[in-house]
């Protein structure tokens, strides 16, 4: 692989670290739920004063033009993407073109950035932008030898939960003994306890992330996956997307053993970076505005509350009879629903027509964080994913919740410990019975829902205060992280 690097901007003059000022280094993992919360924060940093560069490979320098046009002080390295005998020729730069099975030796194949991105750093410090601090994603672990390279802090960012952040390091340090053989048709539901983590909760294997069920000791993708993770226990300290009202003893002690590690609990970014920069809802994602307005004019036909909103994410594709499962629930329940269906799923011939008094079908990208604020919108069908729960805690919006795979059954977890979501059906492969789900939904949008509604509207005031207002919990924790990178002896 060439080492050759590409700044889409460049440096600006007055910042980068030139003269001995900060200039961090942020490396994203590409993958849609990754890459935007850390972009919030980078955006973020640049208003506060701070040089950023943002590394990506030259397929994802596209994704971060908004941020660009939004921040001056934000320039982009692009770098070539690293070729690996571990993915086929012409895989993607970005897991949302990946196929599933490929995604743990993407993984893998990304650290072999490292070496380009020490040569482009150590070049950089020779012209008076020395990298102060590099800030990575916690699938990027290999930045934290990079940095100690660099004699330079390491801070691993968490584009997930506290809790999870928490579960999957305990994992990796100490991976548990299997008690039942994978051939046991109850293997899946042997329970797994963390009594390092506060609460000491418990979890089935099957509600494990899929990157921890998959290792095998001894197998060298496997071994080269937890090292990824070790390395992040090495950090100076931690950056999660989350806020304090949600999960308060998860941030408090989140990493066993490692109380002296600080964690900063910066979330919902999205909310904070909307209120600094263009960067956040639509814009980010560089989406025209008269979308988000199309579909707020169709709600402000409906009454406070009453249009359930649903979506399953970017990377999770319904099967044709999961559609078809929540097409039947949909149209039994009686509810308004805006359905944001992906790219490719299969909606049941028939069914916008029958509906469409009352529902509204939006294929490819949606305005999610508008139809969530929409007065409207009291529920959201969801598979769980942080972004979302965000987005919806932030617009004091409840769940419907769905959880399929990776760190969505802790999201779960989280969302009925503060009693703002009604379970509805777990797995990536399950298929609802769509008379239960529509029951579900006509109860959530009826009197019967009116408490957990409540306690989630309670919750969206809980988390515009810990973002955006002054003096909130994660106000406070950004500010006093800047702080930290401002002084040499972070």
């Amino acid at each position: 692989m060439g080492t050759h690097t590409q700044p889409a901007q460049d440096l600006p003059s007055d910042g980068g670290g030139g003269g001995g000022g900060p200039h961090v280094l942020l490396v994203p993992y590409p993958a849609q739920g990754h890459m935007l919360p850390l972009l919030d924060l980078a955006a973020l940093l640049a208003t506060r004063g701070l040089a950023v560069t943002v590394a990506v490979t030259s397929g994802n320098a596209a994704l971060l033009s908004p941020l660009v046009r939004a921040c001056s002080s934000v320039a982009v390295l692009s770098l070539p993407f690293p070729s690996s005998p571990l993915l086929p020729p012409g895989s993607g730069e970005n897991t949302k073109d990946l196929p599933r099975h490929l995604f743990r030796p993407f993984m893998v194949s990304l650290a072999a950035l490292r070496a380009p991105l020490l040569a482009w750093c150590n070049e950089q410090g020779r012209h008076g932008h020395r990298v102060t601090a590099v800030i990575s994603d916690f699938f990027t672990g290999w930045t934290q030898p990079l940095a100690k390279e660099l004699g330079v802090p390491h801070v691993t960012f968490s584009p997930s939960s506290a809790l999870h952040l928490a579960m999957s390091h305990a994992l990796w340090r100490s991976p548990p003994t299997r008690r039942r053989r994978r051939e046991d048709p109850d293997a899946d539901d042997e329970a797994v306890t963390f009594p390092e983590v506060p609460g000491s909760p418990t979890f089935p294997w099957r509600h494990l992330s899929g990157l921890f069920r998959q290792y095998a000791a001894g197998d060298e993708l496997s071994e080269a996956i937890r090292q990824l993770f070790l390395w992040n226990l090495g950090s100076s300290c931690f950056v999660a997307n989350t806020f304090a009202a949600l999960e308060a003893d998860y941030v408090t002690r989140p990493l066993p053993d490692l109380a002296s590690k600080r964690v900063f609990a910066v979330g919902p970014l999205s909310d904070a970076a909307g209120a600094a920069t263009s960067t956040s809802g639509g814009d980010r994602g560089g989406k025209p505005a008269v979308a988000a307005a199309l579909v707020s004019a169709w709600l402000d036909a409906f009454p406070d509350g009453s249009v359930v909103y649903v979506s399953f994410g970017t990377q999770q594709a319904l099967s044709p009879a999961q559609a078809a499962s929540v097409a039947d629930a949909l149209a039994r329940s009686s509810a308004a629903f805006v359905w944001a269906a992906r790219a490719g799923t299969a909606v049941p011939d028939g069914f916008e027509a029958g509906t469409s008094s009352r529902g509204l079908v939006i294929r490819g990208w949606a305005p999610q964080v508008e139809v969530l604020r929409h007065r409207a919108v009291g529920w959201f069908l969801t598979h769980c994913g942080w972004n979302s729960v965000l987005e919806a805690a932030a617009a004091g919006v409840a769940m419907l919740a769905w959880p399929m795979s990776a760190d969505q059954f802790t999201d779960a977890r989280l969302l009925a410990e503060a009693g703002v979501a009604v379970p509805v059906a777990e797995g990536a492969d399950a298929v609802p019975d769509a008379g239960t789900m529509a029951a579900a939904i006509a109860a959530a949008v009826g009197k019967e829902g009116q408490t957990v509604r409540e306690r989630a509207a309670e919750l969206g005031r809980l988390a515009a205060a810990a973002a955006v207002a002054e003096g909130g919990s994660s106000h406070k924790d950004l500010e006093e992280f800047v702080q930290m990178l401002l002084t040499p002896q972070l």
